[in-house]
C-alpha cells in the first residue's frame, strides 16, 4: 500500500492512468481469461454434478426418483 501511494505521489495520476493502460492490453486480457476458464468450467461442473447429485439423494431417502 505503501508503494502505492508513494508512486502516486511521485508521478501523479496522469502517471497511474498511463500505467494501466500500457499495461491492460486486449492480449493480455484475453491470455489471462483463457488461462483460467478451464478452471472455471470445471467449478461450474462440479457444483452441477453436485446439485443434481444432492438433489437424487434427497428424492432417494423419501423413495421418490427425482432428476
Amino acid at each position: 500500500m505503501g508503494l502505492l501511494v508513494a508512486e502516486v505521489a511521485s508521478t501523479g495520476m496522469a502517471g497511474i492512468t498511463s500505467q494501466l493502460t500500457s499495461g491492460v492490453t486486449a492480449a493480455n486480457l484475453f491470455g489471462t481469461v483463457g488461462e483460467v476458464m478451464p478452471f472455471v468450467i470445471q467449478i461450474i461442473g462440479f457444483a452441477f454434478g453436485y446439485r443434481v447429485l444432492r438433489k437424487a439423494v434427497k428424492g432417494a431417502s423419501k423413495g421418490k426418483a427425482n432428476m
